[in-house]
């Protein structure tokens, strides 16, 4: 009777073992979504020739701060001249990458931090007016008022309308943009794409077409409303731009 009883057990133990191992492994699912590359930049508003000025870019995910950035380069150039000079930024003690500057000319400057970290890339860029050295000049109070009547007087008008499309589609991009009802050729235009939920901007350069007419190709990859901001500006004067929304199904 015991010798029966444990060959039933053995056999019974043999049972539960090949269960255990024929049992498949409950698979794992994970609906997570890489948080979006995040990017604080930091620019004056003005400078003066021949002073040193610094740029930084606070570099975040998911409000932790990114130290290990693969790249990040800051963008200067030049809105008369179109000059470009790309600088290779530090890390500081405070974690943010950053540059020290000094500009020679006098001019409207473009600022754009470009960061590639994560496998994402964002590039916002912000606006620096430097002024004097050789090149300033002194304006009378005549010529200042004169200045102003004559901006008064020259309206810009910037025609973009809000639109709808769908995530993965080219979707193109038109401005129509005037200045006293006449076309107005040889602007820079930016479309400034932000989605109202995020602080990701994305800066899209624009090709004129035509006299006025300012389009440019961009692919929505998340679904969401976004805002759209065409940006214009020509010499050192003129600097208008317009915002609308667009919804990406």
């Amino acid at each position: 009777m015991k010798r029966f009883f444990a060959i039933g057990s053995i056999l019974a133990a043999l049972t539960l073992s090949a269960c255990g191992i024929n049992e498949e492994p409950k698979p794992t699912t994970s609906d997570e979504v890489p948080e979006i590359l995040e990017v604080d930049l930091t620019v004056p508003e003005a400078a003066t020739v021949g002073e040193e000025v610094f740029f930084t870019a606070v570099v975040s995910q998911g409000g932790k701060i990114v130290e290990d950035a693969d790249e990040v380069m800051f963008e200067v150039v030049n809105l008369t001249t179109g000059e470009k000079e790309m600088i290779e930024a530090t890390l500081n003690k405070n974690k943010h990458y950053e540059i020290k500057y000094t500009f020679e000319t006098n001019d409207l400057y473009d600022i754009t931090s470009h960061v590639t970290a994560r496998t994402m890339h964002t590039m916002p860029t912000k606006q620096i007016n430097v002024i004097g050295g050789e090149n300033a000049t002194t304006t009378t109070e005549e010529e200042a008022s004169h200045g102003e009547d004559l901006h008064q007087e020259q309206v810009t008008t910037i025609d973009f309308t809000e639109g709808t499309t769908t995530v993965g589609k080219a979707t193109m991009l038109v401005a129509n943009v005037s200045l006293s009802d006449a076309p107005l050729e040889d602007a820079r235009v930016q479309y400034e794409i932000f989605r109202n939920d995020s602080h990701q901007h994305t800066w899209v350069d624009a090709q004129e077409k035509e006299a006025g007419v300012y389009q440019t190709e961009f692919t929505f990859t998340e679904s969401g409303t976004y805002d759209i901001e065409v940006h214009v500006t020509k010499g050192d004067n003129l600097h208008d731009h317009e915002k609308k929304t667009y919804t990406v199904k």
